[in-house]
């Protein structure tokens, strides 16, 4: 009963690395957005309805883009980027896999 907002479902993703293309689309740059803003927003305490009055934009569009919908304008992310108070993403690099493709 102690659990944090959120644990439950990176437990969960956790776990769906081990499925055989999971990580790979969980590593994909419209997965990353996608808990990007979801994270924030939830982090924020925002309805999808908040956020996309805040950022100009639909609750539609917003679940779209925490849905890892690839055709999101990205005039749309920057404003709902501008809204979370997203300035930036550091990138995580995988030496692993640049490894493999430098030989």
């Amino acid at each position: 009963m102690g659990k944090k907002l959120g644990q439950d479902f990176q437990a969960l993703k956790a776990s769906a690395r081990e499925i055989p293309g999971v990580r790979e689309y969980l590593h994909s740059f419209p997965a990353i957005i996608a808990d990007l803003v979801m994270s924030r927003r939830i982090q924020m305490r925002l309805t999808q309805e908040e956020l996309a009055k805040l950022a100009g934009s639909t609750q539609a569009t917003i679940s779209r883009i925490e849905s890892g919908d690839e055709g999101v304008k990205s005039g749309t992310l920057t404003n709902v980027f501008k809204a979370l108070g997203i300035i930036g993403i550091s990138p995580q690099f995988d030496e692993e896999a640049a490894a493999i493709h430098s030989k």
